[in-house]
Order: structure tokens, then sequence, then C-alpha cells
């Protein structure tokens, strides 16, 4: 048997629904600056970070990096997720011209589309 009762339902039955950050802008929008928006779901690097902060996210949650940390190193593995995540974000912000996160975030996604003239 197979259905909600079951409870063998997958992550399949959600294949068609948008990613969290194809709906970023218009859930930013609903809210406007009332609330607080956290994102979560596919954030594996710092340029995913980039990406969501620039759309508007308030934040990322990052649920998978400290569960991959923790099961191929324990605290030590968590650790160094963090730190690889930070290294990344810094990066990255800094390839894009911008000073920091905060100066990113008030640019909106403008940085992420770059320039057309060289």
């Amino acid at each position: 048997m197979s259905g909600p009762k079951s409870g063998r339902i997958g992550g399949r039955q959600l294949d068609g629904a948008s990613s969290t950050i194809a709906v970023l802008d218009e859930v930013r929008g609903a809210v406007q600056d009332d609330i607080e928006v956290l994102i979560d779901g596919g954030i594996r690097r710092g340029t995913d970070i980039v990406k969501c902060l620039a759309l508007g996210a308030s934040g990322v949650l990052l649920g998978r990096a400290y569960a991959y940390g923790l099961a191929a190193a324990g605290q030590n593995g968590v650790s160094l997720a963090i730190v690889i995540l930070k290294e990344e974000l810094a990066a990255t912000v800094t390839l894009m011209g911008q000073g920091s996160i905060d100066e990113l975030k008030q640019s909106g996604p403008t940085p992420l589309r770059g320039s057309d003239s060289i």
C-alpha cells in the first residue's frame, strides 16, 4: 500500500514544485521588510549563500553542510564545514566587487548579473 497513510512518501512527490530560490523574490515581495525571510534547501556552497542574500533572503539555513561535516568528522567536521563556507562566501563577495555582505544585500540582484560591458 502506498499513499499518505503508509508512511512511505518521499521527496519525489514535490519534484514539480518550485525551488525555494525560484520563489524567493515572490516571498520577499509579499512580506516586504516586515519579517525575516530565511531560505532552506539546496545550499551547498558559499556561492549559493551569496545568491540567496542578493535575491532578498535575510539569511540561509545550512543543515546539510553541518550534517555532512558531522558525518565525516564529528565536531571537527562541522567546524571545518563552517570555515569552508565562510571562506567561499568571503571570496565570492570580494570577486563580485562588493565590500561586505551588507553591501551585497543592499545592491540586490544586480551584482549577480554582472556587467554587459567589458
